[in-house]
């Protein structure tokens, strides 16, 4: 059975949605087939102090309470037989509960909040087109095939132990083993700019972008705690839904 030119161009032009390409355009398709890194998380340090109340008549404000600060550590493993190029601006998501299993998102105090990262349509210009981390920047890191990306992310959560407000109700914590997870959502790349890249990188790696589920940890807090000092910088000074002390 013959085809018509009408069919045959009809079997091409449904074949080549899959799989055909222009000649003489590139071939690099972003991220196809990647595997994304993995992120294990562990504590690096944990303290407690003591948050004041502020507002514009102290002698009405509540007494302080107790703040628990976690700076922990996140580890990039690539598992893959490529290097990765990844961003490292990221949007985080925290979730944290009392016991093993489902978890929550954790609101945070006002001050660790951070705007919504848009997709990065150029390169920075302390970024080379030719070379993405040389010279040194904070822009990329590259994970070795196999490897560790170095350094590793820190990342700070500052949650109340015993705290409540009009608006928000933090759980007492208090006596209790907290869990706590992480999202990072790494920023985006135009698609315009991220074929370019991966055409100019290609001998240090392939670009990758996306969002990753850390490991949990998990913290004791005692019933009480006999030792800790007032905090002195960042939100837990000045938590949510109170104005700043503008007095002497």
């Amino acid at each position: 059975m013959k085809l018509t030119l009408a069919r045959a161009s009809a079997v091409i032009f449904f074949v080549c949605l899959g799989v055909c390409l222009p000649i003489g355009r590139s071939a690099t398709l972003p991220n196809a087939g990647i595997v994304g890194p993995t992120a294990i998380a562990t504590i690096a340090k944990a303290d407690y102090c003591f948050a004041r109340v502020r507002g514009l008549a102290p002698e009405r404000m509540p007494p302080s309470y107790l703040v628990l600060r976690i700076h922990v550590r996140v580890d990039y493993r690539n598992t893959g037989t490529r290097p990765m190029i990844m961003p490292l601006e990221h949007e985080r998501t925290i979730y944290s509960s009392l016991t093993r299993g489902k978890m929550s998102i954790f609101k945070e105090l006002p001050g660790f909040l951070q705007p919504t990262l848009k997709p990065l349509k150029e390169l920075p210009y302390k970024v080379s087109k030719d070379n993405p981390v040389d010279p040194k920047n904070d822009v990329f890191a590259v994970i070795p095939s196999r490897g560790e990306m170095t350094p590793p992310l820190f990342e700070d959560i500052v949650m109340p132990v015993n705290h409540k407000t009009l608006f928000r109700n933090y759980p007492d914590l208090r006596g209790h083993r907290v869990f706590i997870r992480l999202q990072l959502a790494h920023q985006m790349l135009d698609p315009a700019l991220e074929t370019d890249l991966s055409d100019r990188w290609v001998k240090f790696g392939v670009p990758w972008t996306g969002t990753l589920l850390t490991s949990t940890v998990a913290i004791d807090v005692p019933r009480q705690v006999s030792e800790a000092q007032p905090c002195v910088d960042g939100p837990a000074e000045n938590p949510g839904n109170h104005p700043p002390d503008i007095g002497k």
